[in-house]
């Protein structure tokens, strides 16, 4: 098929497609390049310095499953404060919908899913926690590396209007690392996590009535 169904409403202006693939590929290197300047100053250098440590699969269930947790109770008491106080929190809405960056095209769009829901989140936790914030505990105090560095990964995303949840997502993956000294847990509550958003997002899409606004 040359076509997937209910992704060719399209809005003109947005990056879809061909042109998210190549945005990202384009980020990517961007990211690699630290990690590779590290591989070839380092004599002894391998994937353990990055935080690929052998866990069991149990310990990434449990931490997993803490993560969600600590992160709907953070996210359903900053919603609540908003609620009662009638206030609006800058940087606490919803995060724009992924769908338009999919595409018509079926290749296109099975590749931009892919980099969404397994790439993505694995090449960002190598970054993000296996060298920039083991990087930055190893000269920091630890508060400090993990603010900043949870920062850097929420910035990095460009989606302002969302910054706190995504803000609170890189916290718990940091504290995921820094209590397993791992990847693999971080690496499978991202994909999880990207996996689930992405198909609540088609979802909706598919019943506009659940829309809000």
């Amino acid at each position: 098929m040359s076509k997937i169904p209910f992704f060719t409403q399209m809005i003109e202006d947005d990056l879809s497609g061909l042109g998210f693939i190549m945005l990202y590929l384009i980020q990517t290197m961007i990211f690699l390049i630290p990690l590779l300047l590290l591989m070839v100053f380092r004599k002894a250098f391998s994937l353990k310095d990055l935080g690929f440590k052998k866990i069991k699969f149990r310990q990434i269930l449990k931490y997993a499953a803490l993560g969600y947790l600590y992160y709907f109770i953070i996210v359903l008491v900053i919603a609540q404060i908003s609620f009662s106080y009638n206030i609006e929190i800058p940087g606490f809405r919803q995060q724009e919908s992924h769908i338009p960056l999919i595409g018509e095209s079926g290749l296109g769009a099975a590749i931009v899913v892919l980099i969404i829901t397994l790439l993505g989140p694995i090449f960002e936790e190598i970054f993000f926690r296996g060298f920039l914030f083991k990087t930055m505990l190893g000269r920091w105090p630890t508060w400090i590396a993990f603010i900043v560095s949870a920062l850097i990964f929420a910035a990095i995303h460009l989606e302002f209007q969302s910054i706190i949840p995504i803000f609170l997502l890189g916290l718990i993956m940091n504290w995921m690392f820094f209590r397993t000294k791992s990847l693999y847990p971080g690496i499978f509550f991202h994909i999880i996590n990207n996996a689930i958003a992405l198909g609540l997002e088609y979802f909706i899409y598919l019943n506009p009535a659940l829309q809000l606004g």
